[in-house]
């Protein structure tokens, strides 16, 4: 039960580095689309709120996934949930 217990830690110890480093390597308008997505805006208020085309928000959505090695907008809200996003709203 114990041994469980710290394998599991260490998974999600893991999991929030990975998740970290990725980050970092995102820019400054992937950040945003990010962090707004957890906040969960849909792409059409995304694109207003950073007056840019919904198709280009959908365009960042798409790469962010990929850099998250994720497949839907729920899986980033999921392995991103304990981070404070609020400062971007």
């Amino acid at each position: 039960m114990t041994t469980d217990l710290i394998r599991q830690a260490l998974a999600q110890r893991g999991a929030a580095e990975f998740f970290m480093d990725r980050w970092k390597q995102l820019t400054r308008r992937e950040q945003q689309v990010a962090a707004l997505v957890c906040l969960d805006y849909t792409n059409h208020q995304i694109a207003a709120r950073l007056s840019i085309a919904p198709d280009t928000v959908k365009s960042h959505v798409h790469n962010l996934l990929a850099k998250f090695d994720l497949h839907r907008k729920a899986d980033l809200r999921v392995a991103l949930s304990g981070w404070d996003f609020s400062a971007w709203e």
